[in-house]
Parts: structure tokens; C-alpha cells; sequence
């Protein structure tokens, strides 16, 4: 019975905490509430109590209601406990509250870095409910310190607010140096500090450093290794590195030459850090069901998209080629020449064969030789860019079976600088007409 009591008197220091917080009217109201539930826990262990307000009206705060209870034991004790500790929080003054870590880091939250009040009270709930200390601020100081702006500490503490209760001198200061020394600040920092969680907080600083001195080697400058950890920060963390290792000497084994899988990190470090066991499986995979050599230059970028979606993924996407009329060559004849069109939504995939086959008539054989073309925006490119073709055939400006492709492969400058500008002066709105395609494509996004 008396544990059930001191629970209830823990949930009420803890509300009478809350004062400080938010609003006398609401902890007031929210207040009435647990004496509510506190009476019908009472009645339910068969205690007998009575709660009514304190009769002395000047020893209690203005505008508060207290507790009082009548009995002696388990009863008796809940009342000598609330009663002190009520009037113990009540009568801190201002100065001791402001220093206060919860108050401080609540402000500094809502003040400083923009919070709401809702997302400070959630994330200081992350973080004084594991570790009663003074470390936020001294956290938050740090971060200042370091060349981070408000914006980019407020990504951080709402990604990882529990780096907020690490030692910045033995954790945090040591680690922040080994990114600095590649290079790594602002934006980036930040990235790469969400990007994987327990890297700051979890990782030992050898560790770090001995991943980050491998990463050197293999990778061959400081540039690259902040390209690769850019793009996966686990790479700072010993998982990440013996799993790198053991996949590049799998495809050195296959044939891949150091400098071929360097860049290869550089570029989609994603499919070296998947487990050994599924790199195999999909290598074998392309080169038995899609027929890729390892010679073509879109082996490894094949393994990478189906180490990237899962089996019964890879096999909706083929079901929805089929189910406009393609056959399996069409399909592996696709995924040989540009296999990350296999990362398309269905949304997207079935937009653009319902244009193009539909409205275009263009064959499964065409689309499958020309596979680019499915992965171009419907809205900001290829309607935009037809419907300016739709004015120069009308004005007898251009042929109307004019090469689609020829049309859709260019970037937005260079086809400004061969389908607009020479025909600037015969219609003198086209600029504006092109101008006003694009920003409604834009807006379309």
C-alpha cells in the first residue's frame, strides 16, 4: 500500500514540477484531474481520506489549491510529503528557477532554436527523463562554439536529443574535431551527424578513428572519404567498416579492379555496406537472369538498385511492364541499358507508359532501347517541352515528326538554346511562352 502511495506521490511532485512550465489555470485544471484519480485509488486499497484546502489562506501560494489529507500512516505520510514538497517548489525563488537545467534547455529551445512549445516539452522529456544533469547547456555551447548556427543545432537536438546529455569534452569535442579535419561543416556536419544517429553518442572516438584512417587508404583523399560518409555516415562506425572490407575483397575477387571500387564508394556507398550474403546473391542474380557481364558499365549500378528493393518489389515492377504488353526480353533489355528505372513508383512507371504508348504509340521495343525517357519528369519536362513543339510545327517552324528523343534528352539551357532562340524573332512571345511552360511545370512538382 505504501509503494501505491509513494507512486502517486512521485506522479504529483511531477506535475507540481510542471508550474514552472506551463500555465497556473492549466496545471490548476490538470491538477483536479489526478486528485480524481488519486481519491478513486484511494477508495479502491480501501483507504479512508479526505481532501479539502488548506485552512490557513496565507500559508499557501494565491490563486493555488492544496492537498490535505486526515489519517495517520500510509495516508498521514502522503500528506507530510506533498505538503512539504508543494510548498518547498513554490517557494524557489525566480533566480534559482532560471538556473534550473529544464527551465534553461525549455527556453533555449522555444528562444533560440524556434521550437515549438510542444516539440520543446518533447524533446526535454527525451532528455531529463534519462539523465538528471547540467550537460545540455553545456551541449548547446558547445555547439555554438563549434560554428553551428541556430538552424543546424535545431536539426540536430530534434534528430539525436540525446547527444544532449553527452561529455562534450571526452565525446563530443574529439569527434566534432575528426569531422572538421575532413572537411566536413555547416550543412554537411549536420547531415552527417543525423544522418547516423549513434555515431557522436555511441561510437568510440579510436574507433572513429581508425575508420576514418582506413577510409583514407582505400579511398585516397580526404575529399573522397567526405563524399562517401556524406552519403553514409555509418561508414564512421566499426559495423560499417568491417562490412565495407568484406564486400570490397568479394569483388576483388570477381574481378573489380581497387580503383574501380573506390569509385564505386564514391559514388553509392549504400550497396557496400549491405550484408555480404545479399551482395552475393545479386550479383549472381544479374548475371543469370538479366545477362549482365561484369564488363558492362552497369553491373555494379544493377546490383546496387536490387540490393536496394526487395524481391517481391522488383517483381511488381516487372508486373506492371507486362501489364502493358512487354515481354520479358523487353524487360531485361531495360535493366541492362539503365537498371535504376526499376526504382520508379508504380505511380510514376504507369504515368509514363500510359503517355508514351498510349497517347504516343511508342512500342515496349523503342521505350526499352530508349529507357531515359521514363525516367524524365512528366510535369517539368516532357509535357512542358512538347507543348512549345506543339507551337513551332504550328507555325510551320519545325517538321511535325521531329525525333522525340532528340528533343527530351537535352538539358533545360541547351534546349532553350536550339528550340527557342532561333526562333525568337519569328515568334516573339516564344521566350515568354517557354518562360511560362517552365514555372508551370515548376509549380506542378
Amino acid at each position: 500500500m505504501d509503494a501505491v502511495i509513494r507512486q502517486i506521490v512521485d506522479k504529483i511532485k511531477q506535475d507540481i514540477i510542471e508550474v514552472f512550465e506551463l500555465k497556473l489555470d492549466e496545471v490548476i485544471e490538470k491538477y483536479d484531474r489526478e486528485l480524481q484519480e488519486i481519491n478513486n485509488k484511494l477508495d479502491t486499497l480501501v483507504m479512508l481520506a479526505k481532501f479539502d484546502n488548506l485552512g490557513d489562506e496565507d500559508a499557501r501560494p494565491s490563486s493555488t489549491r492544496l492537498l490535505r489529507v486526515h489519517g495517520h500512516g500510509a495516508a498521514g505520510q502522503l500528506y507530510f510529503i506533498f505538503n512539504s514538497k508543494f510548498l518547498l517548489q513554490y517557494s524557489t525563488t525566480a533566480v534559482a528557477t532560471t538556473c534550473d537545467p529544464t527551465h534553461f534547455l525549455m527556453n533555449y529551445l522555444v528562444d533560440s532554436l524556434g521550437f515549438s512549445k510542444e516539440e520543446a516539452i518533447t524533446t526535454n522529456t527525451k532528455v531529463t527523463r534519462l539523465k538528471p544533469t547540467e550537460n545540455p547547456q553545456l551541449v548547446l555551447n558547445f555547439f555554438e562554439q563549434s560554428g553551428l548556427d541556430k538552424t543546424h543545432i535545431g536539426k540536430i537536438v530534434s534528430a539525436v536529443p540525446k547527444l544532449l546529455l553527452c561529455d562534450v569534452d571526452k565525446t563530443l569535442k574529439p569527434k566534432l574535431d575528426i569531422l572538421h579535419d575532413l572537411g566536413l561543416s555547416g550543412s554537411d556536419l549536420v547531415k552527417v551527424i543525423t544522418g547516423s544517429m549513434s555515431i557522436l553518442k555511441n561510437t568510440e572516438v579510436s574507433d572513429m578513428k581508425s575508420c576514418v584512417s582506413y577510409l583514407r587508404k582505400v579511398l585516397g583523399s580526404d575529399e573522397n572519404v567526405m563524399k562517401a560518409v556524406k552519403k553514409k555516415p555509418c561508414l564512421l562506425s566499426v559495423k560499417g567498416c568491417e562490412r565495407l572490407r568484406t564486400n570490397m575483397l568479394f569483388f576483388q575477387s570477381i574481378g573489380f579492379s581497387d580503383e574501380e571500387i573506390k569509385k564505386f564508394i564514391v559514388q553509392n556507398p549504400y550497396t557496400l555496406l549491405a550484408s555480404p550474403e545479399s551482395v552475393e546473391d545479386k550479383v549472381d542474380r544479374l548475371k543469370k537472369d538479366f545477362n549482365i557481364s561484369q564488363g558492362s558499365g552497369m553491373f555494379i549500378h544493377g546490383v546496387a538498385v536490387l540490393i536496394s528493393m526487395k524481391e517481391a518489389t522488383v517483381d511488381t515492377k516487372f508486373g506492371v511492364f507486362r501489364d502493358y504488353g512487354w515481354s520479358k526480353w523487353d524487360i531485361i533489355k531495360l535493366v541492362q541499358l539503365l537498371p535504376y528505372c526499376l526504382r520508379l513508383s508504380q505511380e510514376r512507371l504507369r504515368a509514363a507508359l500510359n503517355f508514351y504508348m498510349g497517347e504516343l504509340g511508342l512500342k515496349p521495343a523503342y521505350l526499352a532501347s530508349h529507357p531515359t525517357l521514363l525516367m524524365f519528369s512528366m510535369k517539368k519536362r516532357v509535357l512542358p517541352r512538347l507543348e512549345l513543339m506543339r507551337s513551332l510545327v504550328e507555325k510551320k517552324l519545325y517538321d511535325e515528326d521531329y525525333n522525340l528523343y532528340t528533343v527530351l534528352l537535352p538539358s533545360d539551357p541547351k534546349f532553350y538554346q536550339v528550340y527557342v532562340l532561333p526562333y525568337k524573332d519569328m515568334i516573339p512571345d516564344l521566350c515568354e511562352l517557354y518562360n511560362k511552360i517552365q514555372l508551370h511545370g515548376k509549380a506542378k512538382k
